[in-house]
């Protein structure tokens, strides 16, 4: 959000950029956005990460504006760009899979026999393969989520937002930031990994929120939006880490077998523990208020003394 603009003008910006970013990675003519073209069916599609991150920045703002846009607006619009998004998702894991044994790997030499990640590591690309076919060409994934994002971007002039200031966002974030409070709660109290995943998803909702909050604050202001992408990532790596392990246990055989794959899980246990670990640390230290001493907080970096 720019100094002085006005929070609905500022939010439908960066929606419609968002969405015409995501239009523009899928080829789409006739929006602004840089268009990329994408090899259909081919592994490791770069239009698939590209737009699922902008529909995460577009949930995120609707999620900072929910009370204005009311709750029927918000669920529509949120339930839209989530399933628009979900067939992509399937492409995405996929791909992380054969990127995350690759970076384990790198992590930790020697600690797996080379035969044994080899042998992983073409099943989960023969995988990748024939994910990405079926979702992308016998499904015709980008053809739906194409329509969708271009019907959301015909409803965007709908969009209300009437109140401005901190007001208009104060809400928005302080229910996210509880989100977050309360799946760290969870996650610290059993880590499994749906609650860490959870934890995860409010973590990146912090982030997009600081982003579009942040755009004038101080370099030591800052510090929220870093910490908050941190631990994203660490969480995200963690996760992917779980997924690949899971993948790995449901189908022993097609993975060189139980007696390589008990090394390999030792290793990711084992990584998956650092970044807990980390996240946790990380954790406590964005989320040590209570969401109403939060909000006052960020309040005081947005500089709207004119709407307290």
């Amino acid at each position: 959000l720019k100094a002085n603009e006005p929070v609905g003008e500022g939010i439908t910006r960066n929606v419609r950029s968002q969405i015409e970013k995501a239009l523009g990675y899928l080829g789409t003519k006739g929006v602004s956005a840089k268009r990329k073209p994408h090899p259909g069916g081919s592994s490791g599609n770069e239009a698939v990460p590209e737009v699922r991150k902008c529909f995460k920045k577009v949930r995120a703002a609707l999620r900072l504006v929910r009370e204005d846009l009311g709750d029927d607006l918000y669920h529509e619009e949120n339930y839209c760009f989530r399933d628009a998004g979900r067939p992509l998702t399937l492409v995405r894991d996929a791909e992380v899979l054969v990127e995350t044994a690759d970076k384990l790997a790198q992590q930790f030499p020697g600690a797996i026999e080379p035969g044994a990640f080899a042998k992983i590591r073409e099943a989960l690309l023969a995988n990748r393969q024939e994910v990405t076919r079926r979702v992308l060409d016998e499904d015709k994934a980008f053809a739906a989520v194409e329509e969708a994002a271009a019907r959301a971007l015909a409803r965007l002039p709908g969009w209300k937002i009437e109140r401005d200031g901190w007001v208009a966002v104060e809400s928005g974030l302080r229910h996210v930031y509880r989100e977050g409070h309360r799946a760290l709660a969870l996650a610290a109290d059993d880590a499994s990994v749906a609650n860490l995943h959870e934890w995860r998803k409010q973590a990146k909702y912090l982030w997009h929120q600081s982003q579009l909050l942040g755009a004038a604050w101080t370099a030591s202001e800052k510090e929220l939006v870093d910490q908050t992408h941190k631990l994203a990532t660490l969480l995200g790596e963690d996760h992917d880490l779980a997924v690949l392990r899971e993948t790995l246990a449901a189908d022993p055989l097609a993975y060189g077998g139980h007696r390589i794959l008990k090394g390999v899980f030792a290793v990711i246990d084992r990584r998956r523990g650092e970044l807990e670990q980390q996240a946790f640390d990380l954790g406590h230290e964005i989320y040590k208020d209570v969401p109403k001493a939060f909000t006052s907080r960020i309040e005081a970096l947005m500089n709207c003394q004119e709407v307290r």
